[in-house]
């Protein structure tokens, strides 16, 4: 009888705990470009990430035309322009100012990557399509493994940006033009866009946002 061999502990773990727990994450970046190959390889890195059902239905575009980041720009502010004339965000000048700053992030950087997604054709989703369960009842039992997985593979994306020594900006808010963008960057339902992930050098030092401590995360049963 063949024995199952346990893995043994790493001995980098300490070098593997500092590219985790150290920031990287930043919102000013240096405009020096980051070379294919250490695209290639952070990209790699990422797609090593665990995912529902092992599907790895992520997908990833590495932007560095300017052309399509400034159009993908302005499509994020023709979207908050609209937002705008609403009745219940007329008054709300400010809180629509740092959204909308935020949205921009991904433009700041030589490096964007846009993180797509695609729903997981799993024996769950067969069993819930054949008991003819509605659209929230989907969203409430399955969870939305696409975008759990899709968020592991960021995870690890701005981590292996780390260890190569550039930073990171990881930011959702422009998917509130997601529709425009996704026919910039000509992606086809039901893939969808979920991320955009600035990176390059920092142009400032990054700063650790505070954790909550472990026993407000953690319990045992």
């Amino acid at each position: 009888m063949t024995s199952v061999q346990t893995p043994s502990p790493s001995g980098n773990r300490d070098g593997f705990e500092a590219v985790v727990r150290e920031p990287c994450h930043v919102r000013r970046f240096l405009q020096e470009e980051v070379p294919r190959e250490d695209m290639e390889s952070m990209v790699g890195l990422a797609t090593c990430a665990a995912s529902a059902c092992n599907a790895q239905t992520w997908r990833f575009i590495a932007i560095r035309d300017h052309g399509l980041l400034a159009a993908m720009q302005a499509a994020v502010l023709e979207r908050f322009e609209e937002l705008a004339t609403r009745p219940g965000l007329v008054l709300r000048e400010h809180l629509r100012t740092v959204a909308r700053a935020q949205a921009l992030l991904f433009a700041k950087a030589p490096l964007c990557v846009a993180v797509l997604s695609t729903p997981v054709d799993s024996p769950m989703e067969e069993l819930m399509r054949l008991a003819g369960v509605t659209q929230e009842e989907h969203d409430r039992l399955c969870a939305r493994p696409e975008l759990q997985s899709a968020g592991a593979a960021v995870q690890l994306l701005t981590s292996s940006a780390h260890a190569f020594g550039y930073a990171a900006c990881w930011t959702c808010a422009p998917i509130v033009a997601g529709e425009r963008l996704e026919e910039l960057l000509g992606v086809s339902p039901p893939t969808r866009l979920v991320a955009l992930v600035s990176i390059g050098r920092p142009a400032e030092v990054p700063t650790a946002p505070r954790r909550l401590p472990l026993e407000q995360v953690l319990t045992f049963r």
